[in-house]
């Protein structure tokens, strides 16, 4: 068993070094996307708002979640100025958020021609993924790599 697990480390240190830090930024996520999705889907099902806006403030809720998260376990970050932390992390989150309103949008009116419940949920499935990466990317290289 040991062996297999050295394998596999090995295979997959080959394809990418850090993986296991992007397997804990994946867990992170699904706790921030599951909490932004509960909003989401309650600002829309419950409160009745715009989903274009109910996707806004629900984004910020998973953003919020993902930081705290992922500076103490996927990055076990130490720095203590969290502020300046936050506020780089929220800048790559602000343009997620933007790539999440294109892409939502585009996906919504013209991928899918439709705002039904089906057409939001599979756009907001699939926006989330391409979005991920981003967030991955920019807060690796900048959030906790230059705060640290």
């Amino acid at each position: 068993m040991k062996e297999t697990l050295t394998r596999i480390d090995s295979l997959m240190s080959g394809i990418y070094k850090d993986y296991m830090k992007f397997f804990k930024y994946m867990g992170v996520g699904v706790i921030g996307t599951a909490a932004d999705w509960l909003v989401f889907y309650a600002l829309i099902g419950l409160a009745d708002i715009f989903y274009m806006y109910a996707v806004a403030m629900s984004y910020v809720v998973g953003m919020v979640i993902n930081f705290f998260l992922n500076k103490h376990f996927t990055f076990n970050n130490k720095y203590k100025k969290v502020h300046f932390q936050f506020l780089s992390f929220a800048f790559v989150a602000l343009i997620g958020l933007g790539l999440n309103e294109v892409l939502l949008y585009a996906f919504v009116h013209y991928i899918f021609s439709s705002s039904s419940d089906l057409a939001l949920m599979a756009s907001r499935v699939i926006v989330t993924f391409m979005v991920f990466v981003w967030n991955f990317l920019a807060n690796k290289h900048t959030t906790f790599k230059i705060f640290q």
